[in-house]
């Protein structure tokens, strides 16, 4: 799927932001390829809201395994 050179950028800038953030440094389970692939295939099912796509990472892949700590919205 193509995307619009703002989108990209938003994509971007969401997975520069989570990869940063303490739910992802501080974990061992999940690679950055697997919230990459997560984050494009939000994007192919229409999701163009970044908090959206932070809460659906947050729900998914961190809040059982680092509960307490937040990414920034």
């Amino acid at each position: 799927m193509a995307y619009d050179a703002v989108t990209v950028q938003m994509l971007r800038d969401v997975l520069d932001e989570v990869l940063s953030s303490p739910p992802f440094t501080l974990q061992q389970q999940r690679s950055a390829l697997e919230v990459a692939e997560r984050i494009l295939k939000l994007a192919s099912q229409g999701e163009r809201r970044p908090d959206n796509i932070k809460q659906h990472l947050r729900n998914e892949f961190f809040t059982s395994e680092l509960t307490g700590i937040e990414m920034e919205d």
